[in-house]
């Protein structure tokens, strides 16, 4: 079975045949013609079938081998960037406020 390079990423599988009734029995997303001809060959005197992998599950498996204008979102991280400075401003003030001895007057602490 020859697939070309275009309807990859593919998915094979295997059947068995009883009473001209096909049994399912493996399936295998593959990605080059190697890994066709390894399930073939597993799989050796069973009915084989192919199909290509449709687009939604086709970004599960990676756009490497897509065909599609699909375009990848680029994460920011200015979120985790702003949460980083005010814990670390918090903290400042904290060790600010020990030092000085404020905190311990406004709360009345004896430390």
């Amino acid at each position: 079975m020859d697939l070309q390079k275009e309807d990859f990423p593919a998915t094979v599988q295997a059947y068995e045949l009883v009473n001209d009734k096909e049994i399912f029995i493996a399936e295998q997303v593959v990605n080059s013609q190697a890994e066709i001809e390894t399930f073939t060959t597993r799989y050796s005197g069973k009915l084989i079938k192919a199909k290509m992998v449709p687009v939604v599950e086709n970004k599960k498996y990676g756009d490497q081998y897509s065909n599609s204008n699909m375009y990848t979102k680029k994460r920011s991280s200015t979120t985790g960037l702003i949460m980083f400075i005010v814990i670390l401003v918090v903290a400042a003030l904290i060790i600010y406020g020990f030092s000085t001895g404020w905190i311990q007057t406004k709360f009345h602490l004896k430390i």
